[in-house]
């Protein structure tokens, strides 16, 4: 079941992120790296930001229990959905929550009549063969300075909706 959250609700991201994080990305970057990323974008005060600039948040159960999440943007300028998170709990990888988290999205793009999904990825994170698979094609390679001497060396990658 997918379920959308409110902005109260926005605690349980900021959860998962520090259960989900530490085991996806121990392998791509530095524990420094990841506590630091954590902390600049699931701050609960930067998740309410982005709520309050139009980031939608979704969260996935299965057996009661939340196992993943999403964070989607309408992006009417550019008749694009741009795809900000997408996190699976990695015990509960390769069983189709991911696929249904973004397929949920893709449906929420259709209904706002958007052209495209996009998204960045970490360039060593095996989800990028993951996007492909579904029909993501990479559009450029971009190295982004977010501060204290860390960059976030990523895909961007678009599929047509």
């Amino acid at each position: 079941m997918i379920h959308r959250l409110a902005r109260k609700e926005l605690g349980l991201i900021h959860k998962m992120a520090h259960e989900i994080w530490p085991i996806c990305f121990k392998d791509m970057i530095s524990q420094k790296q990841i506590r630091y990323m954590l902390e600049w974008m699931y701050d609960l005060h930067q998740l309410e930001k982005n709520f309050d600039k139009g980031h939608e948040f979704i969260v996935i159960k299965e057996e009661k229990k939340n196992i993943g999440f999403a964070s989607y943007e309408i992006k009417k300028d550019r008749s694009c959905v741009r795809l900000h998170k997408l996190y699976v709990n990695p015990k509960k990888h390769h069983k189709g929550s991911g696929r249904r988290l973004l397929q949920h999205v893709f449906s929420i793009g259709s209904e706002h009549n958007m052209n495209t999904l996009d998204l960045f990825v970490n360039r060593t994170n095996p989800a990028v063969n993951f996007y492909k698979k579904i029909g993501f094609e990479i559009i450029e390679s971009i190295d982004l300075d977010i501060g204290s001497g860390y960059f976030m060396n990523d895909y961007r990658m678009k599929i047509k909706i």
